[in-house]
């Protein structure tokens, strides 16, 4: 029985969400189908995977909800406070580092996890065992 590499696997099933995420958002704007508020504006570069925010991908979302969007959309590792700050502003949130700290540090109970001091990462990513 051959051995499966659930890590390659994972890493290549999220590019995988990540493109088709691209392509039904690029597909949404040719509609005009508006978006829901669960989604966000950003694409996808299929070469290297990296995400492009928009001005308005966090439109309508608080810090810590843009957080957690953000923190879905780049994946694993564990982000630095300046990052997630510059690239929630950049999607339309303006956010100093110190206010996204302070926010991330008090949300008990939503899905982003304190790794270290200045890194954040989401819940689901660390086990618990």
């Amino acid at each position: 029985m051959a051995k499966v590499d659930y890590k390659a696997l994972l890493e290549d099933s999220k590019r995988q969400r990540a493109e088709l995420d691209a392509v039904i958002a690029f597909a949404e704007r040719q509609l005009g189908i508006s978006k829901n508020s669960n989604s966000t504006n950003a694409s996808v570069n299929a070469t290297d995977g990296s995400v492009v925010i928009e001005d308005d991908t966090f439109h309508g979302k608080n810090i810590l909800q843009a957080s957690e969007a953000y923190l879905h959309m780049v994946g694993r590792p564990a982000r630095s406070t300046e990052e997630i700050a510059s690239a929630i502003t950049k999607g339309g949130v303006p956010a100093a580092a110190a206010s996204v700290a302070t926010i991330l540090g008090r949300s008990k109970g939503s899905s982003i996890n304190r790794v270290k001091r200045g890194l954040w990462g989401l819940k689901g990513w660390y086990s618990t065992t």
